[in-house]
């Protein structure tokens, strides 16, 4: 009985041992994916892991402080050296920086209150390598004489509005970058009365000093400014003037550029609108605004002797004054009324210091009773139209600060307020289908600005 017993669990226990088999064969393959997987994933992290870490090791990446800029100002008195040294610079630096700049720039003709940059860039790099870091190396936190430091300086100045020169110290040696910073041209239209002087009203309308002479130029053709100004005469400049987008403080030593563009005078009942195209400046129908000669040389004057006969102040007889007298505060600027040669840039004892001018067609101008005159101003030099050659004073044999202006043609004293020159350029053809193309452009640009009294950018 117990023999039966145990043979019959004998069979049980077989059965149940290959019901178990069949029951875990199928899934052996996923297993041993599984596993397979498992032995790929851990492989390539490894992998991955050494080759980061190999990276890092062979490739440290330098830790570069912010830039640090410095501004330093050429002061009275001061040359280019004391601010570079200043900076930072040795002389043998300032040295080469001044001979390697030469076909750029002139040191000599820079200014008093120049600013430069000085911008400093110190970078730290680290130095060790996979093959020559050790264990040791990678596990001490002590990397203080792992690293260089290199400092690096850049020097930037302005040479002219809107240009840059960026001067690089790299190993002692100089690289030297011309830089053109952004300019943006902005819009202005501005009305104003005029009561007595055009520059006066002009300048209390905020109008920059170089738009105020262009419209003087341009208008003292065909209007006496002395005479020919009634009060509640109104006048609309409309001009462009350039603005940097960045680094304006480096450009504080030059002009904005400025281009007045079109101008509306109304005197009295007259109204003249004028543009400028192609250099010069042109009536509405094409016609050209400018004459051969000015008639008045200076601006904000009162005329104070005319052309003829008078008693002269200084001698006290009667006799012919061959020129008209202009009444102005010492030191005016006094302009060439036109474009010509300077015969005589010198003192005599009747007209004190005065220039003579030669112009084409046997005209020639005098300005005389100067306070001195412009530079450049000597006997040969050529000078242009509206070009100021002296300034007003009272030397000679003047009772009074005033210029004295004649015009002579061809030997003979004219009167230069009486003197008839009209132009006779008028354009035609493509030229004046471009001109009216032109001013509709401008009066299309300028109506919105007018209209609101406020700027706006190109």
């Amino acid at each position: 009985m117990a023999l039966k017993r145990l043979l019959l669990l004998s069979a049980f226990l077989v059965g149940c041992n290959d019901n178990n088999e069949q029951a875990t064969q199928p899934n052996e393959p996923l297993a041993a994916q599984k596993s397979a997987d498992t032995a790929v994933t851990d492989s390539h992290k490894d992998a991955a892991n050494t080759e980061l870490s190999a990276e890092i090791i062979a490739e440290p990446e330098p830790l570069e402080t912010p830039p640090q800029v410095t501004t330093y100002t050429l002061k009275r008195g001061q040359t280019i050296t004391h601010v570079l040294k200043e900076a930072g610079f040795s002389l043998s630096q300032i040295y080469a920086l001044a001979r390697d700049i030469k076909p750029h720039f002139d040191f000599k003709k820079i200014k008093s209150g120049t600013q430069f940059d000085v911008v400093t860039h110190i970078v730290n790099t680290p130095v060790m390598t996979a093959e020559t870091m050790t264990d040791a190396d990678i596990n001490s936190n002590d990397t203080a004489d792992t690293d260089t430091v290199k400092e690096q300086k850049h020097l930037r100045f302005a040479t002219s509005y809107g240009e840059l020169i960026e001067a690089t110290l790299i190993d002692n040696t100089w690289q030297l970058s011309p830089i053109s910073i952004e300019v943006r041209q902005r819009r202005f239209s501005k009305s104003f009365e005029i009561s007595q002087s055009l520059y006066k009203a002009a300048s209390q309308a905020e109008i920059p000093a170089n738009v105020i002479n262009s419209a003087i130029l341009a208008m003292s053709h065909f209007v006496d400014f002395q005479r020919e100004i009634r009060t509640g005469d109104k006048i609309t400049l409309n001009f462009s003037q350039s603005r940097v987008q960045q680094d304006a403080h480096l450009f504080e030593k030059f002009s904005a550029p400025q281009k007045l563009v079109a101008i509306e005078f109304v005197n009295n009942k007259d109204v003249y609108q004028l543009y400028q195209f192609e250099d010069a400046y042109y009536f509405a129908d094409g016609k050209l605004a400018q004459n051969f000669l000015m008639k008045t040389p200076l601006n904000g004057a009162r005329l104070s002797s005319s052309f003829g006969k008078r008693k002269h102040p200084v001698l006290g007889y009667t006799r012919q004054h061959k020129g008209i007298d202009f009444s102005a505060p010492t030191g005016t600027p006094i302009m060439a009324a036109g474009k010509g040669k300077v015969l005589k840039a010198n003192y005599s004892k009747s007209f004190g210091y005065r220039v003579l001018l030669e112009h084409h067609g046997g005209y020639r101008t005098l300005y005389a009773h100067l306070k001195g005159f412009a530079k450049g101003i000597k006997k040969g030099a050529s000078v242009k139209q509206g070009q100021i050659i002296g300034y007003l004073g009272n030397t000679g044999m003047s009772t009074a600060r005033h210029l004295h202006y004649e015009v002579h043609k061809n030997g003979r004293a004219i009167n230069p307020l009486t003197m008839k020159q009209p132009s006779n350029i008028q354009l035609k053809g493509e030229e004046l289908v471009a001109f009216k193309t032109h001013i509709q452009g401008v009066n299309q640009r300028y109506a919105a600005i007018s209209k609101s009294d406020t700027h706006i950018a190109e």
